[in-house]
């Protein structure tokens, strides 16, 4: 009976081991070692368990040392194909920037190309502007001289005629050089004949005269000689106040005692001074005639 109950527990505890060693190989050793406590006079019925048990150690011992070789392996493939996969993601990424940096540098080349041909443009037209200057300075420059020769010639026109006025007023003084007398760079006129201030004014105008204007004592003494006994109008009259034919205002007067007064507006010279008289008196007069002065102003 204790056999038995012996035998059984031993199957028992060998099927335990067998399921163990087909969970894991590395308990095999752990059973036997429990098997032979148990039973340790069975020993004679071991060898065909120990054979199975054999059988199961090499197959558990083979099914772990597969599975120590399959892990590394799978762990390589899993890495490769990870890398694999980097490879291809990073090749797309490349590529897809690649194809954007060459769009990018082809714009960058046809804006370039567009400035350039811009620049040239305006490189040109500054050219073109840069000769019409020139031009224009050019023309300007032509129509300046062409003035300048312009006024040149009215200069010679101008002098020529002044030479020619002279020559006639020297000629005219020649051919009445009984009437004309020179002082101080002027030719005055003495007539013989008696006419109103204006008939006689209007008489030295046409002679390119006018009735003599005294501007310093120096004439004055000298036309008071020439004068004597006799009267003269001169070119001063009183329209409000007392001006010289040419407009200018009086300034300093050499008149005779009790002249001006309101009796006259027209001033006449005598031997004593200035009178004032009526302007319809008809008195001698003296015509002033500024000399020439053209060979003087241009010796040539």
């Amino acid at each position: 009976m204790y056999n038995t109950e012996r035998s059984e527990i031993t199957h028992a505890i060998y099927d335990d081991a067998m399921t163990w060693t087909e969970e894991r190989g590395e308990r095999v050793e752990m059973i036997v070692d429990i098997y032979d406590c148990v039973d340790p006079a069975n020993h004679q019925d071991l060898p065909s368990h120990t054979e199975k048990h054999h059988t199961l150690q090499h197959t558990g011992s083979v099914s772990v040392e597969n599975r120590k070789h399959t892990a590394p392996v799978v762990c390589l493939c899993l890495l490769c194909f990870l890398l694999l996969t980097a490879v291809i993601v990073l090749y797309v990424c490349f590529t897809t920037e690649r194809k954007q940096l060459l769009t990018h540098i082809s714009n960058l080349t046809e804006e370039r190309e567009q400035i350039l041909t811009k620049y040239e443009q305006i490189l040109n037209h500054n050219n073109n502007l840069t000769e019409e200057r020139e031009q224009i300075l050019t023309k300007y420059e032509q129509i300046l001289n062409h003035n300048n020769n312009l006024t040149e010639e009215r200069e010679q026109i101008k002098n020529k005629f002044e030479e020619l006025q002279c020559g006639l007023y020297e000629l005219d003084q020649r051919a009445d050089n009984l009437k004309w007398i020179y002082y101080n760079f002027s030719f005055y006129y003495n007539s013989s004949k008696k006419k109103t201030w204006s008939d006689s004014r209007l008489y030295c105008q046409q002679k390119q005269a006018d009735l003599v204007k005294i501007n310093s004592r120096e004439e004055q003494e000298f036309l008071r000689k020439v004068v004597g006994s006799d009267t003269f109008w001169i070119g001063l009259e009183n329209s409000g106040e007392w001006k010289w034919t040419d407009g200018v205002k009086l300034a300093n007067g050499y008149w005779s005692s009790g002249h001006p007064n309101s009796y006259g507006d027209c001033a006449k010279m005598s031997s004593t001074g200035w009178e004032s008289h009526l302007c319809t008196n008809k008195e001698k007069w003296i015509c002033e005639r500024t000399i020439c002065t053209y060979n003087k102003i241009n010796p040539s």
